[in-house]
């Protein structure tokens, strides 16, 4: 098969039959970046007691979590788009950070969903895998989704190729929030751009597509935001996940969320692949294995 990584199932480079789905006809810039992780023989992931209680010291004092960014986001979202009470799910998880999150601004249950289900050592956090939702359906007053959705359809972790794998994860979170509910979605923001088989990198052309299911109420970042939603370049990094706060409810109309965008962060063109960008302030200049 095309580009096939013979060892693990994963495609090393992106077949040339899916090109312009995947760059939405060449207007998505295209870097690379492989891994394989598939999930066949994943090791059992244990979230303790002991782990949660030591995030939850770190989230008193402020601190970052694994994803810095994201994490210290989090805590500006919690606090101004509270869930205390309320029943909140977690999109696919590796580490308890975000539901050590969960917790700490009062929950009423905290559930991790993901296709390998964490076995939960903590009476505070539930886990289910995602046909164990489909087999049930159950639905949340808000949902976490952190550098989770962006990966979908690339491959990279042993799933089938699809060119909107992203969109149609996040349109399914419809169904997992209750009407009305609250989605906290973070991915990598800057200049559109496919990273293969690694990650997408949203802007001003893939980011309305993504979020068009939900109504935008905000975006939690800092000082950096406005650089990256106008469209910087961040070659392949995908470090700067700022928190898109979203409504389950439809726009009130089509362009609703593009037009927010503009009002946050002022009017911006989309950026072309062709279109060249200054490079992100904070960017690495190394690329982390």
């Amino acid at each position: 098969a095309e580009g096939v990584d013979g060892s693990q199932g994963c495609v090393r480079t992106m077949p040339a039959s899916l090109v312009d789905s995947y760059t939405q006809d060449g207007k998505l810039g295209v870097d690379s970046w492989y891994k394989c992780q598939p999930f066949q023989g994943h090791t059992e992931t244990v979230y303790t007691t002991q782990q949660i209680d030591d995030n939850l010291l770190r989230i008193a004092l402020g601190k970052k979590l694994y994803y810095k960014y994201a994490a210290l986001f989090m805590y500006k979202a919690a606090a101004a788009f509270p869930w205390a009470g309320k029943d909140v799910a977690i999109m696919g998880s590796q580490r308890p950070n975000f539901e050590s999150i969960c917790i700490y601004y009062n929950a009423s249950t905290c559930t991790t969903i993901d296709y390998h289900k964490p076995i939960s050592k903590d009476s505070r956090l539930q886990t289910m895998t995602i046909d164990e939702w489909d087999a049930a359906p159950r639905r949340f007053d808000a949902a976490i989704s952190v550098s989770s959705f962006e990966h979908d359809g690339l491959g990279r972790y042993g799933d089938p190729l699809n060119p909107d794998g992203d969109l149609g994860a996040v349109a399914k979170m419809s169904c997992v929030l209750k009407p009305g509910g609250i989605l906290y979605l973070s991915v990598p923001v800057a200049k559109d751009k496919i990273v293969w088989n690694m990650h997408r990198v949203y802007g001003r052309l893939r980011l309305p597509k993504l979020l068009a299911p939900f109504t935008l109420l905000d975006v939690i970042g800092d000082n950096q935001l406005k650089e990256r939603l106008n469209g910087c370049d961040s070659g392949a990094h995908g470090d700067y996940q700022p928190i898109f706060v979203l409504r389950n409810a439809p726009q009130p109309h089509p362009y609703f969320n593009a037009e927010r965008l503009d009002e946050l962060f002022g009017a911006s063109e989309p950026l072309l692949a062709d279109d060249s960008a200054p490079q992100c302030s904070s960017t690495p200049t190394l690329r982390p294995t």
